[in-house]
């Protein structure tokens, strides 16, 4: 991908660019990145940065410099930053599936794919990349078989067809298709569709509603219980009791209230439960657009796991950074889906639409939260 294709994409998903002197400067990197000068084109990178540290392009070129000098790991979290920073680019997830297939992390790698064509259902590079990983995946599912059964003529078959199918192809049947910003792009092409597993293209994102929101839930009504009726005819006052007759000692018909079937308890609560869960999350998120940064912090967990590797201090140094940076923020959550894995931990995918004087993004998201001390709090949240 060019630097000038770079650009129109983010001026298509509304962020904001570096002044002309900027892309010089990004022109004057991508230069000595494709010279194969590395280091020096590392080094100036890194000193842009230091001062503008939220420019993408300059970020996307420190990637490729990176994974240029077999410094995946580092790589990866170039990439995957700057996939969380802006979703709206798919050339970022594109490159971290290449990276994940090198080390053989082909689940990883396929979830970052089908992450790729989401964002851009025309973006041939990735679609191609994805057929080579079902390729590979079959070739060893069809090795395993063999090692199992080696008289099967079927996956002998099979495996030999792949293995003929990419000696006719000179890329092999790895991902070495990076995105990168030397090369042109491609011609687009119709979205096509791989089998079963490419999730749905995202749908806009409606502004939420209180009821979108938070459902109120209003508490079972007790049943009360039904007058006991005495049917039997009333005696006639004309006649008079036998000498003979004895009194009745009348006990009174004892009544309980009706107990509410346990189903609709069970339904109850677990609609009670998703309510707190929901208004957690919400109050997350209005602490988060009010710039309440300790506020927002209070709704991880003491376990919680930053998603990139880093330290919890060193992740809520940077989240202060930010939140205290940004002018304006609005972040709005909708169309939420609750999972509980146990009363103490639920699991909700959600799409997050976020906005501020510098960033517009919607990207669907999971979190998993725990409830501790009688509140919800995030032990886990990640893009997708």
């Amino acid at each position: 991908m060019t630097l000038r294709r770079l650009a129109s994409l983010l001026v298509g998903a509304g962020l904001v660019l570096a002044p002309p002197a900027y892309a010089d400067e990004a022109e004057d990197i991508g230069r000595l990145l494709k010279q194969g000068q590395h280091k020096d084109a590392l080094e100036r990178a890194d000193k842009f940065l230091a001062s503008n540290p939220k420019d993408a392009q300059v970020r996307f070129l420190k990637g490729l410099i990176l994974t240029e000098q077999n410094r995946a790991n580092e790589a990866i979290k170039v990439f995957t930053a700057l996939a969380e920073d802006y979703p709206e680019l798919p050339e970022p997830y594109n490159n971290l599936a290449v990276l994940y297939a090198q080390q053989n992390q082909l689940d990883k790698a396929k979830s970052a794919l089908q992450l790729a064509i989401q964002t851009n259902p025309a973006y041939a590079t990735a679609h191609e990349n994805l057929g080579d990983l079902y390729a590979r995946l079959a070739s060893q599912a069809y090795d395993r078989a063999l090692s199992l059964e080696k008289g099967n003529s079927g996956a002998q078959a099979k495996l030999t067809l792949i293995r003929e199918l990419f000696n006719k192809n000179p890329r092999g049947s790895k991902l070495p298709q990076l995105a990168t910003a030397s090369s042109t792009a491609k011609p687009q092409m119709p979205p096509i569709t791989p089998p079963a597993v490419t999730p749905a293209p995202a749908k806009p994102v409606p502004t939420p509603t209180p009821a979108q929101t938070i459902a109120k839930i209003d508490p079972p009504k007790p049943v009360e219980p039904k007058p006991v009726v005495d049917t039997k005819p009333a005696a006639d006052p004309g006649k008079t009791k036998p000498a003979d007759a004895k009194p009745v000692d009348a006990k009174p018909v004892e009544t309980k209230p009706a107990e509410p079937a346990k189903v609709a308890d069970s339904k109850n609560d677990k609609k009670a439960t998703e309510a707190e869960v929901l208004k957690s999350l919400n109050d997350w998120a209005d602490a988060w657009s009010d710039r309440k940064v300790s506020a927002y912090l209070g709704f991880y967990a003491k376990n919680f796991k930053p998603p990139k590797g880093e330290s919890r201090g060193e992740w809520e140094k940077q989240r202060r950074e930010r939140i205290s940076a940004a002018k304006s923020i609005s972040v709005k959550l909708s169309n939420f889906k609750v999972d509980f894995d146990d009363d103490d931990t639920a699991t909700v995918r959600m799409v997050q639409a976020y906005r501020s004087d510098a960033l517009k993004s919607s990207t669907g998201k999971t979190i998993v939260l725990i409830k501790t001390g009688g509140r919800w709090l995030i032990k886990e949240e990640r893009v997708g």
